[in-house]
């Protein structure tokens, strides 16, 4: 018992001043809002990751030189160009179109209702926003670990059939 008292004392001793100050923090973040955009993409990621979960891999979504990139990785040796092509049609089934086509089940894929808000007349500033939507997502799907030449990238449009591999 008493080395479980030491065990925890020197536990608490050793944790940062930092974290002593959590209104501090909050106040911080509270301070500073998120935009359209930022709240658009955490609900991408958010979609990735459900659509990933299940299927062994994780992603995010950025912005970068004007395109929504969805990154995906699933860190399997060996990494495989199959591998990859199937995150890419799995991302895009998941997506509302299909993966053969590159076409969107609807005039517009799953997606792009994502970067949609009430009260936000995004048909006064692009009459085919959802449509502008989709021309702009890319995705980046990396299988197994890059950079000793054993690891395999696909890139490839939301829409559209194109999907370029690479081993990194």
């Amino acid at each position: 018992m008493r080395r479980s008292l030491a065990l925890l004392a020197l536990l608490v001793a050793a944790a940062p001043a930092a974290a002593q100050k959590p209104d501090a923090v909050i106040a911080a973040l509270r301070g500073r809002p998120a935009t359209l955009l930022d709240l658009s993409l955490a609900r991408l990621q958010a979609f990735v990751d459900d659509t990933g979960r299940p299927l062994g891999f994780g992603g995010f979504a950025a912005l970068q030189e004007g395109r929504i990139v969805v990154f995906a990785y699933a860190e399997e040796d060996p990494a495989t160009e199959a591998r990859c092509r199937t995150i890419v049609a799995e991302l895009k089934r998941a997506a509302a179109v299909h993966p053969d086509t590159g076409e969107p089940y609807r005039p517009a894929s799953a997606w792009a209702s994502l970067f949609s808000y009430p009260g936000l007349d995004q048909f006064a500033i692009d009459p085919s926003w959802d449509e502008t939507v989709d021309a702009m997502f890319e995705i980046r799907v990396t299988v197994g670990v890059t950079g000793d030449g054993k690891g395999v990238v696909c890139r490839s449009p939301l829409l559209g059939r194109e999907v370029t591999v690479r081993r990194e």
